[in-house]
């Protein structure tokens, strides 16, 4: 029977993709395609990935992914060492967000993902019980846990042709506040898989054992209130749960030292929304785990704990510079290997000289690349590599072990011409108080690097930061001929408590000044061209970028956003309508009395103080910022008689997830830029 039209398309991308077993990436055929004078099109960058998830099965014999064409996703498993064609096994909705794919045992696929939330899906989370009979609420109410998502999960069967074609749900599709999460593999029994799962109706998360074969579930943890994520040790025993405290501030870690029993709290309570603890896996000896805590010198440090005795254990890195990341383990048995350090490109300091060797040996194959380990068979032979840097877009190889062997899979960027890319570099410069600020600076290929056009990219949160790596959104725009600057700004992570900290309660000042001083900064250097600067973020920095429209328009000669906050009385008088408030409290002020100082920093209440022109972009369904700030940001600029150009786009939330919107915004935004910079003056 031959697959229906939308798979034979999601086919050939992928079969363009895998071509032919290179060692090296394929040549972009076609990547101008579509490009005018202006530079290639948004969607050679803004496409959902070609090819993206790749895992091995058990057995190292097969491997699975998905692939995408025109927004259509399929998944796909092919046995790779047999030559045999690539098998398409289910299509995914447009739209949807994939939060767990791997191998449950050699025969099955499970695939936990986000979807838009049926009609029934979206009635069902606003019912409410009074005096016991279920009512539906004639408007649904917006509530910060309410959204237009639903989750789900599915078993595909890769040994029953028969369920290629379609989607085996689990009867588990229940509109959850938080998207299901296999917690482990369970490799010695592949009939089950244990899931994290938070309803809706409950106030926490609880662990699940699930039948692969239909999707049944019994309770293995039960749900905890404050607690969103489980975590399962090597064994498959669930020890440990984070989450937060009623006040939405201070994070929680709860652990124990066996497979059963009371769970303790194992968090030394902060005073901020950074935890002073926070999980980091589970070690060889059932008693031990890791945790991260700001350590002596103000970094994140990685330590251990024993569960036993309560007590904090030995320190195991810390870096001078920057916080510690994720540990590394073996997959075989769970021995500490390495520790992600966030360094201004990504390192790893190791624990295990073996480890380390094999990643130096990896590293000196593909030097110019962030190169990691994602994916192994159960004997340790055959893994999958995925590299990426700031000019190579994310590539798979499947690495046999013992021959120190990479062979070249699949490229997630496959219309991209590499030969085109912009190098990113990392910059440093100092705030008008003194304190260094580390950013990244994109240059447009070609250019003398003076004198240029930018685009200052704010990044959200604000508690993230940005890296070094693979960014399509910087990409396209540097290929269109501006130069992108991205600060980490105070408040951003990675840097220590004290950079952190130092943006608590500074929403529109200080780390609005840091924005500032660094565009100060590109034009006394000679980069940037005072007259051609512009700004743009997301939720966070798309505020930031409206301030500085509204706050130094002499600065900033255009501005743009999506998903972005607006108006922060609005925020502090109605937090029920934002999953904002509770985390960013410490940062934009949270008391009545901040109401007028609010008001004064926020953009939709400045709009006559705006004399450059705004491109507002947002999501109707936002859970994470309500679309009625944008509404207010519009209603408000065009009152004073502003320009600005709005975009809204319906089913979209704080991100753009469906692929033909997130393309036209993006290429809505750098037309915009373009005008506003007369980018063509200088082409």
């Amino acid at each position: 029977m031959p697959l229906p039209l939308s798979l034979r398309v999601a086919a050939l991308a992928l079969m363009f993709a895998l071509g032919a077993c290179r060692s090296q990436p394929p040549a972009a055929e076609g990547a101008r395609a579509g490009a005018g004078a202006s530079g290639p099109p948004a969607a050679a960058f803004l496409r959902i990935p070609a090819v993206s998830d790749v895992v091995v099965s058990p057995d190292g014999k097969r491997i699975a992914g998905l692939s995408s064409n025109e927004g259509v996703q399929v998944v796909f498993e092919s046995t790779r060492t047999s030559g045999r064609q690539v098998e398409y096994l289910t299509k995914l909705l447009p739209g949807t967000v994939i939060h767990s794919f791997g191998w449950s045992g050699n025969g099955v696929l499970i695939v936990g993902y986000e979807q838009a939330a049926t009609r029934e899906a979206v009635s069902a989370e606003y019912r409410r019980t009074v005096d016991g009979v279920i009512v539906h609420d004639a408007e649904p109410k917006r509530s910060r846990r309410a959204r237009g998502r639903e989750y789900r999960m599915v078993a595909l069967r890769t040994d029953a042709p028969r369920q290629r074609s379609r989607d085996t749900s689990w009867p588990l599709h229940v509109h959850p506040s938080l998207p299901g999460a296999v917690l482990h593999w369970m490799a010695d029994d592949p009939e089950h898989v244990l899931i994290n799962w938070w309803q809706s109706s409950e106030e926490g998360a609880s662990a699940q054992l699930a039948r692969v074969r239909d999707g049944f579930a019994k309770q293995v943890v039960s749900p905890r209130p404050g607690v969103n994520l489980w975590f399962a040790d090597h064994d498959g025993r669930v020890r440990a749960g984070i989450g937060r405290s009623e006040d939405g501030i201070t994070g929680i870690v709860i652990a124990r030292a066996g497979a059963s029993g009371p769970f303790d709290e194992v968090t030394e309570v902060g005073v901020s929304q950074q935890t002073d603890f926070e999980f980091a896996g589970f070690a060889v000896d059932p008693k031990t785990i890791y945790l991260t805590a700001i350590g002596a010198n103000g970094r994140k440090e990685l330590f251990t704990y024993d569960l036993a005795a309560h007590r904090r254990g030995k320190t195991l890195y810390a870096d001078a510079n920057y916080d510690v990341g994720a540990v590394v383990v073996s997959p075989l048995d769970g021995a500490l290997w390495a520790v992600e350090v966030d360094a201004e490109k990504p390192g790893l300091h190791f624990f295990d000289p073996a480890a380390q060797r094999e990643q130096a040996s990896i590293d000196a194959a593909f030097p110019a690349t962030t190169n990691r380990i994602v994916s192994i068979d159960s004997a340790g032979t055959t893994a999958i590599v995925l590299t990426s840097g700031d000019t190579n877009p994310p590539d798979y190889y499947r690495y046999d072990r013992p021959r120190k062997r990479m062979d070249y899979l699949f490229t997630a960027n496959p219309a991209v011409d590499r030969n085109q890319l912009c190098a990113t570099k990392p910059v440093r410069y100092t705030a008008r108080d003194g304190l260094a600020i580390s950013a990244y600076l994109t240059a447009p290929r070609g250019s003398a690097g003076k004198n240029l056009p930018v685009i200052v990219i704010v990044h959200d949160g604000p508690s993230e930061r940005v890296g070094w790596g693979w960014d399509p959104v910087v990409q396209f725009l540097a290929s269109r001929g501006f130069a992108v600057f991205q600060p980490n700004y105070r408040g951003s992570t990675g840097y220590g408590r004290e950079h952190e900290r130092m943006g608590y309660g500074q929403w529109g000042l200080a780390m609005q000044d840091d924005l500032v001083d660094g565009v100060r900064w590109l034009v006394a250097e000679g980069i940037a061209d005072p007259t051609r600067v512009g700004i743009y973020g997301v939720g966070y920095g798309g505020y930031a970028a409206l301030l500085a429209a509204a706050k130094t328009p002499e600065l900033f000669r255009a501005a743009a956003s999506f998903g972005a906050v607006t108006d922060l009385v609005d925020l502090l008088e109605n937090p029920d309508h934002y999953r904002t408030s509770d985390l960013n409290q410490p940062t934009e002020g949270k008391l009545p009395g901040d109401r007028d100082a609010l008001a004064a920093l926020s953009p939709a209440r400045l709009a006559r103080q705006i004399r450059v022109p705004l491109l507002v972009g947002h999501g109707l369904d936002d859970p994470i910022v309500h679309s009625a700030q944008a509404r207010a940001m519009v209603d408000a600029v065009e009152d004073a008689g502003g320009r600005i150009e709005s975009h809204l786009y319906r089913r979209e939330v704080h991100e753009l997830i469906d692929e033909s919107n997130r393309i036209e915004f993006h290429e809505k935004l750098a037309a915009f830029f373009a005008r506003h910079l007369q980018i063509a003056k200088s082409s």
